[in-house]
């Protein structure tokens, strides 16, 4: 069986429409990636189902090989898997993230300048003066968190029925980054109203200790679950390569090898060498197949509205994380892709189908699709909104008995 490798560059992909100098994959120099790109099966796939939200739970659970719209039961409890935390089945897990407001708006929708240490402390600070047993905050990493509600499940149950016999439809949360430049009001009252009441006194919370946040959000909710055994599911061991909690988390329910380093970050000075050296480690022993490898700098930077620093990393994955996979294993399949578009333009995500490629050395060059980019890549294969890309990897790249020249990927 042969070996993949899949990079997963978190919202690489933009909107050309916003950019008119080019978006950033366009701008950047990626001689290894245009060169890869010309041997490979190249062209859109979507991440996102219909009536999901454009966000990196669904996108990456997608490329994970798990249909979201099976699967997915909630953003927060995935990245409670990677805190191991037990909850019992009526307990609802909540992603709390730190932001900044000005009058009621998200202005930034996530306080990344906040260390390890400093969010602890404001986590421990909100369990201090947290007066209801019913909620207990957990540390994760720097912005990111979350809130354990002890029978939250039967709460919203019921809170979601009251608004249904209102004529109103039940809530549906959105993380920060979908409602920048919003006023909240609209958005917190359709809340519980002890949750409500837990937002607006962590405003003042936090008020008291740094300047770097001054709002919460609680979002992403959902009661503990699992996917299946990956190696069941796609006779595959497979590991994650990632600096960030979510992707941990998918990890350890699918059962993968998570593999975690303090030089693994979810920023741009992630150390990517140290990534393609764990993914050959990893792929050097005969029973393991695949390994995912995550790069969040780009998402990070689109976030921020940093055009040129996701220019950069993405330059940052061709010029340190490639050229080690493509020397090192030059026999293995490698397909590029993105989870959702991360428009700079808008610091937030979009829906839209992704650029993808699936590289191997022996394919013939093709001349239709030249280089890894939104444009490039809309003159190759269109993979359908149902198809889930790593089960045609599978099919195509991994078990078949063809030569590498026949292989090709279903339109």
């Amino acid at each position: 069986m042969r070996k993949l490798i899949v990079c997963i560059a978190d919202g690489a992909a933009d909107d050309p429409s916003l950019c008119p100098k080019g978006t950033p994959l366009e701008r950047a120099e990626t001689p290894f990636l245009d060169s890869m790109t010309r041997h490979s099966v190249a062209g859109l796939c979507y991440t996102i189902p219909d009536g999901f939200s454009p966000d990196s739970d669904v996108g990456n659970m997608s490329l994970f090989g798990y249909d979201p719209a099976k699967y997915h039961n909630g953003r927060a409890p995935i990245e409670a898997a990677a805190l191991g935390i037990q909850t019992s089945e009526n307990d609802l897990i909540w992603r709390v993230t730190f932001c900044r407001t000005e009058n009621e708006i998200i202005t930034e929708p996530c306080a990344s300048s906040l260390t390890q240490k400093e969010g602890k402390v404001l986590i421990a600070a909100l369990n201090a003066a947290c007066d209801d047993s019913s909620y207990t905050f957990m540390a994760n990493k720097a912005y990111r968190h979350l809130m354990i509600q002890k029978n939250g499940r039967i709460l919203l149950e019921e809170h979601n029925r009251k608004l249904t016999q209102q004529g109103k439809s039940p809530l549906v949360t959105s993380g920060p980054h979908m409602l920048q430049h919003m006023p909240l009001h609209g958005e917190l009252s359709r809340y519980p109203a002890s949750l409500q009441a837990i937002i607006q006194k962590a405003s003042q919370v936090l008020t008291s200790h740094t300047a770097k946040t001054n709002a919460l959000w609680l979002w992403g909710e959902g009661n503990a679950y699992t996917l299946p055994d990956f190696a069941t599911k796609y006779t595959s061991n497979a590991c994650i390569i990632s600096g960030i909690p979510l992707l941990h988390g998918l990890g350890h329910m699918a059962g993968m090898q998570v593999i975690t380093h303090p030089a693994f970050t979810g920023h741009p000075d992630t150390d990517l060498t140290a990534k393609a050296n764990a993914a050959l480690a990893f792929l050097q022993e005969p029973q393991n197949n695949i390994a995912f490898i995550h790069v969040e700098a780009p998402d990070h930077c689109g976030h921020i509205g940093d055009a040129e620093g996701k220019r950069k990393a993405i330059e940052r994955i061709d010029s340190e994380l490639l050229p080690i996979l493509l020397d090192k294993m030059p026999s293995a399949c490698i397909a590029i892709t993105a989870d959702h578009l991360t428009p700079a333009a808008t610091k937030s995500h979009a829906h839209g189908a992704v650029p993808f490629i699936a590289y191997h050395r022996e394919l013939p060059e093709q001349t239709a699709v030249q280089r890894f980019t939104e444009a490039e890549c809309k003159k190759g294969v269109h993979l359908s909104k149902d198809t889930i890309l790593l089960s045609e990897l599978k099919q195509y790249y991994l078990t078949a008995t063809a030569t590498d020249k026949d292989l090709n990927l279903k339109k």
